[in-house]
């Protein structure tokens, strides 16, 4: 079991949901702590509290907004923010039907239950996925977008 295998485990049995646990990998990333966030993202979880779009899927893209998007109305989002979404989107669905769809509920269904090392395996390999498409973008993850002066 890996670093980030082991810090998933940890942030479920804390109580985390899938999107909060994608956000809070993140934060964790760039050094940072920001508990309101982390509660926000709870509206995304189990698929929106009403069984639709996976939390890794939507916490996915969220982690993307938090380097990439615009925050305030001095701040101009990334000119690559748009790729980002697209990128993470594309790989999340092309990949999808290994696990069952990308509504919580079909996951759900097809693996038997919730379980949590499914919903642990489809976390690994977004953050997996994520880093990668941040890494091709010239995205250092640890350092927050207003340190890198809006590159």
């Amino acid at each position: 079991m890996d670093e980030t295998q082991l810090r998933i485990m940890q942030l479920a049995a804390q109580g985390l949901c899938c999107s909060q646990i994608m956000i809070s990998l993140a934060l964790e990333d760039m050094g940072e702590e920001n508990i309101p966030l982390v509660r926000a993202m709870a509206g995304l979880c189990d698929g929106a509290g009403s069984g639709e779009l996976c939390g890794v899927a939507s916490g996915g893209v969220c982690v993307m907004a938090l380097y990439a998007a615009k925050g305030s109305a001095e701040e101009q989002a990334l000119d690559c923010y748009p790729l980002l979404l697209s990128q993470f989107t594309d790989w999340f669905r092309d990949n999808a039907a290994n696990w069952g769809g990308i509504r919580c509920d079909d996951i759900i269904a097809v693996q038997g239950g919730k379980k949590p090392a499914v919903c642990g395996n489809i976390m690994l390999r977004a953050r997996e996925a994520i880093l990668g498409i941040l890494a091709e973008n010239a995205i250092d993850p640890s350092i927050p977008k207003e340190q890198t002066g809006g590159r």
